[in-house]
C-alpha cells in the first residue's frame, strides 16, 4: 500500500509539473523582437515533444517496473528533469531564432 502511495503521488507530482510547464510554453513570444513570431512554431514544437516524451518515457518504466514485479515508488517523477529540460530547450531555441 506505501508503494501505491508514492506511486500515485509521484504521478500527481510529474502530471501537475508537466501541466505547469504546459502552461509556461506561452511566454516564448516575449523573448523575440517584435514582429518576429515565425520562429514560435519550432519552439513550441519542441517543447511540447519534449513534455509529451517525458511522459511516455516515465510510463514505459512504470509498466517494465510492474511487469518484472519490482516496486514503482518515485519512478514516475523522473518525467520531471525532462520537462525542465524540453522547456527549457523550447526558451532556447525561442531566444536564439527570435534574435536573428
Amino acid at each position: 500500500m506505501a508503494d501505491l502511495t508514492r506511486a500515485v503521488l509521484a504521478t500527481v507530482l510529474a502530471l501537475g509539473f508537466g501541466w505547469a510547464a504546459a502552461l509556461l510554453i506561452p511566454l516564448y513570444e516575449f523573448l523575440g523582437e517584435d514582429g518576429g513570431s515565425s520562429y514560435l512554431p519550432v519552439a513550441y514544437g519542441i517543447a511540447w515533444t519534449g513534455i509529451v516524451a517525458a511522459g511516455v518515457v516515465a510510463a514505459m518504466l512504470v509498466v517494465s517496473k510492474v511487469r518484472t514485479r519490482r516496486t514503482i515508488g518515485w519512478t514516475p517523477l523522473v518525467a520531471v528533469p525532462l520537462i525542465i529540460e524540453s522547456w527549457l530547450l523550447g526558451c532556447l531555441v525561442a531566444l536564439v531564432l527570435g534574435s536573428v
